[in-house]
C-alpha cells in the first residue's frame, strides 16, 4: 500500500465512500481521491470487488436460481432436522415473507 494514497483518504474513510461510488454519485474532487487511493491500496480493491458481488446478489440469484433438486434436498434435511415443519413449507418455493 502506497503511503500517498492513505494520506488523501483512509481506508475506513474510502470503504464509507463505496455505495455512492457504485450509485455514481460521489463529488468529482471526492471520486478522484477515492479513485487515486484504490490505485494504491490493494485491499480496498478487494473490499470494492466483494461489494459490488454483494450489491449484486439478489440480481444474480434471480438470474441463477438454485437448481430444483437443491431447493428439495435442502427443505428435506430441514424438515429431517426438524428445523421447519410440513406446514413450513406449504407455500411456494420464491414467497418472500412480509417485512414488517
Amino acid at each position: 500500500m502506497n503511503l500517498f494514497y492513505t494520506m488523501l483518504y483512509p481506508c475506513d474513510k474510502v470503504r464509507d465512500f463505496m455505495y455512492g461510488y457504485l450509485e455514481g454519485e460521489l463529488p468529482m474532487l471526492t471520486s478522484i481521491r477515492f479513485h487515486l487511493h484504490l490505485n494504491g491500496c490493494t485491499a480496498c480493491r478487494e473490499y470494492l470487488f466483494l461489494y459490488r458481488k454483494a450489491a449484486n446478489a439478489e440480481q444474480f440469484r434471480k438470474e441463477n436460481p438454485p437448481p430444483d433438486e437443491l431447493l428439495s434436498t435442502t427443505l428435506d434435511f430441514l424438515k429431517r432436522e426438524g428445523i421447519v415443519g410440513e406446514a413450513d413449507s406449504d407455500g411456494p418455493a420464491d414467497a418472500v415473507p412480509p417485512s414488517g
